[in-house]
């Protein structure tokens, strides 16, 4: 038994530092900007964080700003839970003020876009309402409960990202969700684009002992990210930065929710890192190789990772 636990804190010290494009880099690490390719296509990916400025959520934005002002990102990526405890009641919510606008308003980011999808508290509340402040704020790009958006790097190289609603996914299987799962099969297969991301709020993977795996998610969203070669499916919920890859699959799973109140984390099969730390995901995409860095409120560098298309 006292070997067992011993391989296992082996494991857990290498999965929390464990650098594919660079095993000697010790974590960890001031942020810099030579550690963003140039010509990258960048974005941040941030989740359950909208607590009025709470627990960790003011610091989480400033390490945000801090690090948007030498590696600006073109876009946020918002993996759900956006205002606690209820949603927002309306377009005129003074939750917009105190959970969003009043917070992520430093100078690097406060005019950056995001693209937010629904968490299960964001179900609570006024779901149209988060879609209808897009009309109202031009940086809050929400569409639609589900979308798609294209992008390109600088070098050209085309990114495709589907925006998910999975609460219901995870709970119910009408005629909705059957929209929403032809969406998503249609707009990948569709797709010619060197990188394909999902972006979700529940995580198909996840060690922590709160929510864990999901698995409707394990039984009909993992067959169609292999079948169209998704490279990376972003999420949160679990309020933590994990990294998970199964053995066998050619899908990264990240697990970004730490923007605001923390839980304990944990360690299990699929684990890579796994860290009940505050933070968000810095992504980095070339035409060659995706980047992903685990930033903390402090704007160190607590885990990075590097993969081909």
């Amino acid at each position: 038994m006292r070997y067992f636990f011993l391989l296992l804190a082996l494991y857990q010290t290498y999965a929390a530092t464990a650098l594919p494009s660079d095993s000697s880099t010790v974590l960890p690490k001031p942020f810099t900007e030579n550690l963003i390719p140039k010509n990258a296509l960048v974005f941040y990916v941030i989740g359950d964080w909208g607590r009025k400025g709470k627990y960790h959520q003011r610091k989480v934005a400033e390490a945000m700003n801090t690090c948007a002002e030498v590696a600006p990102p073109q876009f946020i990526i918002s993996t759900g839970d956006n205002f606690y405890t209820f949603g927002v009641k309306s377009t005129n919510d003074k939750l917009w003020k105190k959970s969003y606008e009043n917070i992520y308003n430093g100078n690097a980011i406060k005019e950056t876009d995001w693209y937010p999808v629904l968490g299960n508290h964001d179900h609570y509340g006024n779901q149209q309402a988060e879609i209808d402040y897009s009309k109202i704020n031009p940086h809050w790009k929400m569409p639609s409960d589900y979308f798609a958006m294209e992008t390109k790097t600088a070098d050209n190289t085309q990114v495709t990202f589907v925006f998910t609603n999975t609460e219901p996914l995870v709970h119910s299987n009408n005629t909705a969700t059957n929209n929403q799962w032809k969406f998503i099969d249609s707009t990948l297969s569709a797709s010619n684009s060197a990188w394909k991301l999902v972006v979700g709020h529940h995580p198909v993977y996840s060690s922590n002992p709160m929510h864990g795996d999901s698995p409707p998610l394990i039984e009909k969203l993992k067959p169609i990210l292999e079948k169209y070669n998704v490279q990376a499916y972003f999420c949160g919920h679990d309020h933590d930065l994990q990294h998970q890859q199964p053995k066998g699959s050619k899908v990264d799973y990240f697990v970004s929710g730490a923007g605001s109140e923390l839980r304990p984390s944990a360690s299990y099969q699929h684990t890579l890192f796994a860290k009940s730390i505050a933070g968000f995901a810095m992504v980095a995409i070339t035409n060659h190789t995706m980047y992903v860095y685990f930033i903390d409120e402090n704007g160190n560098v607590i885990y990075q990772y590097s993969r081909g298309k």
